[in-house]
């Protein structure tokens, strides 16, 4: 009986670690850069509607490691350093993350490091020069996001910059170094890095208020809130000159007035639930469009 005890001790312990890393990685983005990671492959030459394409168990095993590993290699490091702002933002009990206990710092940063690992381990089977590049950016930058003494989330603009780069343009490359020339990534590919450096200006205002107090210089502290919306409503405006796509140039426009309505009535609150409505547009759009692509 005792021994049975101890297993299932042992057995709960695990599990709730386990619990706690997913939930530090943010179950609801698992799905974005396996989706920017499905643009680049349909982007390029011999792309997804290619005779000749087909999915090759490392191009699927890297799509996959985009999803909870990456997050939580990301997101994992940013609630370590975190966590003395985290304490004070009432977003941080649900979906949008957790308060990282600090009993649990170890366990996330050596659980992130072995994702790292596993990672570029996988980049490096691909035998592919740029893959492998791209792969060794988004880690660098994802590890100099979050920690000291570098944090370039509370140096901006080099925050805006870096999320531009690892929400869209390594991830995408990543996809696009499979069927084309990475050292030649189309020029759509550099708008939409520019649309996500958009967004993650426009995210740190439904925290300006903690990051202000917690000495936090992101974005919007640095900036002010309005320029945190405006930032981005002059990107999305430039894409009635280089979206094509009917319904996606609508969504744009969409954002464009959302970020136009903050801009105005610098709220938090709205800023935070035009944000999430934003995000989920983002992923719908992205998802009928690839669809679309492979169907046609």
């Amino acid at each position: 009986m005792p021994v049975s005890r101890g297993n299932n001790l042992t057995l709960q312990m695990m599990c709730r670690k386990f619990l706690i890393l997913l939930k530090v990685s943010r179950p609801p983005l698992w799905i974005a850069l396996p989706l920017v990671f499905l643009m680049g492959l349909a982007y390029g030459q011999r792309g997804l509607t290619g005779p000749s394409f087909h999915f090759t168990p490392l191009m699927i095993f890297q799509m996959f490691m985009l999803s909870f590993p990456i997050c939580l290699f990301t997101f994992g490091l940013n609630d370590v350093y975190d966590y003395a702002s985290d304490q004070l933002n009432p977003r941080k009990k649900g979906i949008e993350g957790i308060i990282l206990e600090s009993r649990y710092h170890r366990m996330v940063k050596i659980a992130a490091l072995g994702m790292g690992i596993v990672f570029l381990c996988v980049s490096a089977a691909t035998a592919n020069l740029a893959n492998i590049y791209f792969a060794v950016t988004l880690l660098c930058l994802s590890y100099v996001y979050s920690t000291p003494p570098w944090r370039l989330k509370i140096r901006p603009p080099f925050d805006v910059v870096s999320a531009g780069i690892l929400g869209f343009f390594a991830p995408f490359a990543l996809g696009f170094s499979f069927v084309d020339d990475a050292t030649a990534l189309p020029l759509q590919s550099y708008y939409f890095t520019c649309c996500v450096m958009g967004f993650h200006a426009f995210s740190t205002i439904m925290d300006y208020d903690v990051d202000k107090r917690s000495g936090d210089r992101t974005f919007a502290v640095a900036y002010g809130k309005r320029a945190a919306a405006l930032f981005p409503a002059v990107i999305f405006l430039c894409s009635l000159f280089i979206v094509r796509v009917n319904y996606i140039r609508g969504f744009f426009m969409a954002c464009l007035i959302m970020f136009i309505v903050v801009a105005v009535k610098p709220s938090e609150k709205i800023a935070r639930y035009s944000f999430l409505a934003m995000f989920l547009g983002a992923v719908a759009i992205v998802s009928v469009w690839i669809a679309s692509f492979v169907l046609s």
